[in-house]
């Protein structure tokens, strides 16, 4: 009877509740708020869905909701975390999860989905004291490592890492493949050269030279590698191109900092965390897009490079092709050189506005929630007809 209860979800008269939270959202720009964002906004106001966030910070908004939480910038978490041996981003979790609870007994979801599974685990571990019958959807685009525990279904979200999962033995019913998804904004236009300019100069960008950006977590303990597209770029003639690292930065980006200065000179590169409703500007101010990870959950900076119009350079890695197909420009980051030399290539080719349109084409008919949307439904659905796995402690 639940089952079929269950079924009859997702239509205008039953729609899906669902809840999406993320305790890093309105207080650092990484690829999991960003993602998380993105979805809520893509999702919200669809047929069939009713979708909530529950965000660390920022004001209260249409179905989004700031949970009480011990950020993890702050002194109390960091003091906690120490007493605890635990960091103070996993403080952050679970000083939410009380909170979380209050909106799950008020709103009762259908489904709750997630990407951080300190919260995660208190969400599987307490589901039947708290009373309402959800079901666990963690998102893997961290990614995570086999096994799965404590949670009912995974998100996969490129073919690479579903198929790691299986090769460790993980229960193909519990995982669901669907790509990331990106809002495509309507005035998604690139600029022509004047209004370039401009807008460069109003971020206090050069204007006569290449810009390379780069975007993702500025510090030398991160996998994004902004030291290594640091010096690729510093093994260029003068005069090379202006690099632009632009995401979240702490007290370990300071090394990476010291790096540019160090390697490019002070006037050679810009670093800046900015909103996340800031960043379109910089990929429309961009040349040439590189991320030097050797491997990413899926790469969200990917499409959101590509959807300016911008030649987009990742590690030649299968996740990435995955994610970039043929508009992709691949090469072996693991050696140093590599970039540098085809940096070199490309400042040679003249700015093509047929193939930057080619780009945003392709983000839109394989990325775009327009097209994502009953994908997702889908997910969703699977996940409240499909058993549950046995509880485990």
């Amino acid at each position: 009877m639940m089952n079929e209860k269950l079924a009859s979800l997702g239509t205008p008269e039953s729609p899906i509740r669902v809840f999406t939270v993320c305790t890093g959202v309105g207080l650092v720009r990484r690829g999991i708020e960003s993602q998380t964002f993105d979805m809520f906004k893509g999702l919200h106001g669809r047929k069939n869905l009713d979708i909530k966030l529950f965000k660390g910070q920022g004001d209260p908004d249409l179905d989004e909701y700031r949970l009480w939480n011990l950020p993890r910038t702050g002194k109390s978490a960091k003091v906690l975390g120490k007493l605890l041996r635990r960091s103070s981003y996993v403080v952050e979790q679970i000083s939410s999860f009380l909170p979380f609870v209050q909106g799950i007994r008020k709103f009762k979801p259908h489904i709750i989905y997630y990407s951080e599974q300190s919260l995660g685990f208190q969400l599987y571990q307490w589901r039947n004291k708290i009373g309402v019958p959800y079901r666990l959807i963690l998102n893997n685009g961290g990614p995570g490592i086999p096994p799965f525990r404590r949670t009912h279904f995974i998100h996969q979200c490129t073919p690479f890492w579903l198929e790691q999962s299986l090769r460790n033995g993980e229960p193909a019913n519990r995982h669901i493949l669907v790509p990331l998804g990106i809002d495509m904004p309507k005035n998604n236009q690139i600029l022509n050269e004047e209004d370039k300019v401009k807008l460069r100069k109003h971020l206090n960008l050069p204007v006569d030279n290449t810009i390379i950006l780069s975007v993702g977590y500025v510090s030398e303990k991160s996998h994004k590698r902004m030291d290594h597209i640091i010096n690729e770029i510093a093994m260029l003639p003068q005069q090379r191109p202006h690099l632009v690292m632009l995401g979240h930065m702490d007290e370990d980006s300071a090394v990476i900092i010291d790096l540019a200065v160090s390697k490019l000179g002070s006037k050679g590169f810009t670093v800046r965390s900015v909103p996340y409703e800031e960043t379109p500007k910089y990929y429309q101010c961009a040349d040439i897009f590189a991320l030097c990870s050797l491997q990413e959950g899926f790469g969200r900076v990917y499409l959101e490079a590509l959807m300016y119009g911008l030649p987009t350079i990742a590690h030649d890695h299968p996740n990435m092709r995955y994610v970039l197909g043929e508009e992709g420009i691949f090469v072996d980051m693991s050696k140093s050189g590599r970039l540098a030399e085809l940096f070199t290539d490309l400042l040679q080719i003249p700015k093509d506005l047929t193939a930057m349109q080619r780009r945003q084409k392709y983000i839109r008919n394989r990325y775009s929630w327009d097209f994502l949307y009953t994908q997702y439904l889908d997910m969703f659905q699977y996940a409240l007809q499909e058993p549950l796995p046995p509880f485990e402690w």
